[in-house]
């Protein structure tokens, strides 16, 4: 390759990898808004586990249960409702419908319940626990991103608490499914379309989140029969004359809509919803569609969420991240003094690494924790030692007397079964502990696949801008910061 294309391509990256960190590193606030927008770079918009921006707690009571202050608060006629039970109050009439240990039994089903529902957000670490055998506790991380922690922006902050807040009282809905239409429905049924000995969870053959350039949607696919039985409810509800949508209720909740201009006469539709809904809608349907109900209704006004701070004190994210900067300065400038040029190829393949890992924890919105990191620093590790590996069987090759063009191609022959198999093993145990884990344990294991991904393909592309950067370069010995012996007459 001749000096212009190699300064061609070398510039074209080096440009392209500079743009990017731009992005990726840095905030700034937007010209022309008064310091009111600020765009937030990549890594500030990672979401971020309770070990480094706080949990959020709350006591989920069950219609008929009370806490003390709740009950301090009644008028002295009202309190004769309720009797004692440990730390809370229950109404009588509760207590002489389930009793007390099957409102306590109850309880704990619902418990299970809604931990495997809160299991499917995606959380690192999150806890669903009975509380004096009436009562549930919920603990979920924050979720913030460090950009919302610091609060850079006035209302994200805010907005990413109603979320939190929506998805609790969201996954706490209880009931079955059942659907609805003001107008043509069974009048004596609460409108309800279907039969009430209708299973209606028999129509769905699986309900998917769908996320589109910024649009949100529920995907639900019928089965044969739920495809007939939506044919026949389009066409009552397009009689109505002014509800022409069908309600999907679990319970008395009221969940989707699907607007109607038409029957329904196909296998797939999407329903459109806000963001913050469209996962947490997603998981009710499924876990109702599996049978898993909430009994008791949890939807309480009085339920309050306490905010607590990182576990590992508040500015644990932000000494993390000089951590791993430190990591990546150190792991460059060992390339650099150990190979030369060469080191300087290594260090662009590093920065690389870490650029993509975190536009990839970015996008994929995966929950990163202190655990995740360290996992990360594996990836790069890796990436590291796999190119490391491979320069020191070349420079042994050269020992030989063979030129650089001979030893590359004879030392990534001779480092090709080992450098797969080490990734080949990484990539199996990162998918095992992706699917088989939960919380923080799934979460490094996609953090760990995806590096694992991208240490390989980046060890390739190591030796592709080898051979790009030094193709012009007379003394290939010198770039790569190899000496070679001289055999000198006897």
């Amino acid at each position: 390759m001749g000096k212009i294309k190699s300064a061609i391509i070398t510039a074209l990256l080096a440009a392209a990898v500079a743009v990017l960190a731009v992005f990726a590193l840095f905030s700034w606030q937007v010209p022309g808004s008064n310091g009111v927008e600020r765009y937030n770079s990549f890594i500030g918009n990672i979401r971020l586990g309770g070990d480094l921006t706080g949990n959020a707690t709350t006591v989920l009571y069950p219609e008929g249960v009370i806490s003390p202050a709740e009950y301090a608060d009644l008028e002295d006629g009202d309190k004769s409702d309720y009797a004692q039970c440990g730390n809370v109050y229950v109404d009588k009439e509760v207590l002489e419908e389930h009793g007390e240990d099957g409102l306590k039994k109850l309880v704990a089903e619902d418990a299970k319940v809604l931990s495997e529902r809160f299991g499917q957000k995606g959380y690192t670490s999150y806890s669903v626990s009975v509380l004096d055998g009436f009562a549930l506790s919920v603990t979920v991380p924050t979720n913030f991103t460090y950009a919302e922690y610091k609060q850079y922006n006035s209302s994200s902050r805010s907005e990413q608490r109603s979320v939190i807040e929506k998805s609790i009282v969201s996954l706490a809905y209880n009931g079955k499914l059942s659907l609805r239409n003001s107008e043509v429905g069974n009048k004596k049924s609460n409108n309800i379309l279907t039969k009430i000995t209708d299973d209606v969870t028999a129509f769905f053959k699986s309900v998917s989140k769908q996320s589109v350039s910024g649009n949100h949607a529920v995907k639900i696919s019928l089965t044969k029969e739920g495809r007939e039985q939506f044919k026949a409810m389009s066409a009552k509800v397009l009689t109505a004359e002014s509800d022409k949508a069908i309600g999907f209720y679990v319970g008395e909740y009221a969940l989707l809509s699907l607007s109607l201009s038409e029957e329904i006469d196909a296998g797939t539709f999407y329903i459109p919803v806000e963001e913050s809904n469209a996962q947490d809608y997603t998981i009710v349907m499924n876990s109702v569609a599996d049978g898993k109900t909430i009994t008791l209704d949890y939807s309480s006004d009085e339920a309050q969420i306490i905010y607590a701070g990182a576990e590992l004190g508040d500015t644990a994210s932000l000494f993390l991240g000089v951590s791993l900067l430190l990591i990546v300065a150190g792991a460059i400038a060992y390339s650099i003094a150990r190979y030369k040029k060469l080191g300087l190829v290594n260090s662009l393949i590093i920065i690389i690494f870490a650029l993509a890992l975190i536009t990839v924890l970015m996008l994929l919105e995966i929950q990163l924790t202190l655990a995740g990191a360290v996992t990360a620093v594996i990836g790069l590790a890796l990436l590291c030692a796999s190119n490391f590996a491979s320069f020191e069987a070349v420079r042994k090759e050269t020992l030989k007397g063979k030129t650089i063009q001979s030893s590359v191609k004879e030392a990534y022959k001779a480092q090709l079964a080992g450098i797969l198999e080490m990734h080949v093993i990484l990539l199996i145990v990162s998918i095992f502990l992706a699917f088989v884990g939960v919380g923080e344990v799934a979460a490094c294991g996609l953090i760990l696949f995806i590096s694992g991904v991208a240490s390989y393909v980046l060890y390739w592309f190591t030796r592709f801008m080898w051979y790009v950067t030094s193709s012009p370069v007379k003394d290939k010995f010198k770039f790569c910061g190899y000496k070679r012996e001289e055999l000198e007459d006897d």
